[in-house]
């Protein structure tokens, strides 16, 4: 970017801070906020008059070395992947500024990453890689993706063990469980989200003892952005009734997994292409599970009736990876609240991408059977060959081998992959329950 566009830039990032504190003036802070390579959730609280100089481009903010790589099974130790400290920097997004419902007086933004000595800018932030990835789609395509996340948690008490209510939830769209306390809490939550311009699709109980609030779908990065704000209100809000609302895929040992299922519609893609785009996806999912599936315990999610066992998709097929709803909607079921949203969207993006420009043939046939009952030449015949990974290990080395997808990515995926191969490494020698007390405290 030219001096003379960075300039057109910051001051239009002014007055656009400057617009919002006049329509919310009650506002004291701004939560300056990014996601890091463990799917972590960062925040800066900044006061207004600091808020102003860095949005006019007197100000920078500098980030310490771990405010991307920390894996969280060795947290608070750091691993460096140079051997020199490196200047990271952050730089708000103005345009994702919103109010934060939860919280009188605070606002939150979300930030792009840029680490100084890149040999181009912004080329590890998993929030730029997105944007570049709808550019591309909407430049090459003329289509732009509409994003639609549900999330799921569980409430636990003091001691990280199940609520126990009188009204317990009991499952699969059930009313109890949402007759008393716990639907007051809802309706506390939905309140705040939608002070923070967060609009919700439904919510419902999902399995036993499982909340789930499905939002709205919006564009691509505004709906990613939204779910970071959805995850953090329903995390507040339960904090302040002495509760833990967890989206930890396995939060209990004995319990249902939480998921984050994305919803992905291409509305303007034309007919012929779907296929392709849905082609690259499969061709691509042991990669796109490492992005979604991001922790060591995420692949008890393997299974039927979550991510599914086997690579392939299927319309109302919630036993397969991919969920085709109608022609222009898919769902990606193989995510989990480990992930970084805007990194394991980018993935699934540039995987469309890569098959649409290579025309991927589409191998798989649309399966309505569930897989488990299946013969081996069913499955065959429905292009069904491959099993989905079974473990983190598994799904880095498929990530490793896929050239296509890290070649795209440059550096970010091999930093990445370093995070990801030292909390193999490290999660290997805890007990499950040791693991679960770790996510616990981030997920």
């Amino acid at each position: 970017m030219s001096s003379d566009a960075m300039h057109h830039e910051t001051s239009y990032d002014k007055k656009r801070l400057e617009y919002f504190l006049h329509t919310h003036p009650s506002t004291k802070y701004i939560r300056l906020q990014w996601v890091d390579y463990s799917g972590v959730l960062r925040t800066r609280f900044v006061p207004i008059d600091r808020c102003l100089r860095i949005a006019s481009g007197s100000e920078h903010v500098r980030l310490a070395q771990n405010s991307m790589l920390i894996p969280i099974s060795t947290a608070p130790r750091i691993f460096s992947l140079s051997d020199y400290h490196e200047t990271w920097s952050m730089i708000p997004d103005w345009s994702s500024l919103r109010m934060c419902g939860f919280r009188d007086g605070h606002a939150s933004v979300m930030s792009f990453v840029d680490q100084h000595d890149a040999a181009t800018r912004f080329d590890k932030c998993p929030r730029r890689l997105l944007v570049d990835a709808l550019h591309r789609l909407k430049q090459d395509y003329g289509a732009e993706a509409v994003i639609g996340f549900e999330i799921e948690f569980m409430l636990l008490d003091e001691l990280s063990n199940l609520i126990k209510p009188l009204d317990r939830l009991n499952g699969y769209s059930r009313t109890a469980g949402l007759r008393a306390e716990t639907l007051d809490l809802v309706e506390e939550i939905i309140d705040a989200l939608e002070k923070s311009s967060v609009n919700i699709h439904h919510f419902h109980a999902e399995a036993l003892d499982q909340l789930e609030i499905a939002l709205a779908p919006e564009t691509a990065l505004n709906a990613v952005d939204s779910l970071i704000l959805a995850q953090e209100t329903i995390r507040t809000i339960c904090v302040r009734r002495k509760l833990k609302a967890t989206m930890a895929p396995k939060a209990i040992l004995s319990a249902p997994s939480n998921g984050l299922h994305l919803h992905l519609s291409l509305p303007a893609l034309q007919h012929g292409s779907r296929k392709h785009f849905l082609a690259g996806i499969l061709n691509h999912m042991r990669s796109l599970c490492a992005f979604g599936m991001a922790k060591y315990d995420s692949y008890g999610r393997s299974a039927s009736d979550a991510a599914g066992a086997w690579i392939g998709f299927g319309t109302d097929n919630r036993d397969m990876p991919v969920r085709k709803i109608d022609d222009q909607h898919w769902e990606l079921r193989m995510m989990d609240a480990t992930a970084n949203p805007y990194l394991f969207t980018a993935a699934a993006i540039l995987t469309c991408l890569d098959g649409l420009e290579k025309t991927t043939e589409l191998v798989w046939k649309d399966c309505k059977f569930f897989p488990d009952s299946m013969t081996k030449e069913s499955l065959s015949e429905h292009g069904i060959k491959e099993a989905m990974p079974t473990s983190l290990k598994e799904a880095l080395a498929g990530l490793k081998a896929d050239k296509d997808m890290t070649s795209v990515m440059g550096d970010l995926a091999d930093w990445f992959i370093s995070v990801k191969d030292k909390e193999v490494e490290e999660f290997s020698k805890m007990s499950e329950e040791q693991r679960r007390l770790r996510f616990l405290e981030y997920f």
